[in-house]
């Protein structure tokens, strides 16, 4: 989807709620894609404590790794 999931939790939140139908998307912070070349590679989905940890992680996750 070329955006973090807090995309869609905060659209719903604003009562977007036709995004919940989206099929493979979760509407919870703590998704972030893998960018490359300005094209998705892959993405990063942590998830076991509050939302805004859970981005944390998944966002220092793609800094060590170098993306």
């Amino acid at each position: 989807f070329r955006r973090p999931s807090k995309a869609f939790e905060d659209g719903i939140a604003k009562g977007r709620v036709a995004l919940l139908g989206l099929s493979g998307a979760t509407p919870i912070e703590g998704g972030v894609p893998i960018m490359s070349g300005g094209k998705v590679i892959g993405g990063i989905g942590v998830s076991g404590a509050n939302s805004d940890q859970d981005a944390a992680a998944a966002t220092a996750g793609l800094k060590a790794a170098g993306l």
